[in-house]
């Protein structure tokens, strides 16, 4: 019985992380939808399956054949494996961003 009743709640679980892990965008779609405490809850699921286990939601679902066309078909939904010097600027300007400021920052409590 306490199987049967696991197995249940993990499939609720897990039915989340996997219609999630199939979309590129992942949990910050579903924070801006407002769903932010389900966002939270499968992201917390899938880290939570991924240190108990090693692998991935998704990878306990499929396959190793079927394992490599996801990464494959995930690779070509990515940006940043398209175009990697767009990429590249857009973290550069990110990183000069965070720099300018964490020095405003500093300026104004050194000030106080």
């Amino acid at each position: 019985m306490r199987k049967t009743i696991g197995f249940i709640l993990l499939g609720f679980l897990l039915s989340g992380c996997y219609a999630s892990s199939l979309t590129y965008v992942g949990t910050g779609a579903g924070i801006v939808q407002g769903k932010s405490i389900q966002s939270v809850a499968t992201h917390a699921a899938s880290v939570a399956v991924k240190n108990q286990t090693g692998k991935n939601p998704i990878e306990h679902v499929l396959n190793p054949d079927q394992i490599i066309t996801y990464n494959k078909t995930k690779s070509k939904l990515n940006p940043c494996e398209q175009t990697p010097e767009l990429c590249a600027k857009i973290s550069l300007r990110v990183s000069v961003i965070n720099n300018i400021l964490q020095n405003k920052n500093s300026t104004t409590i050194q000030k106080k």
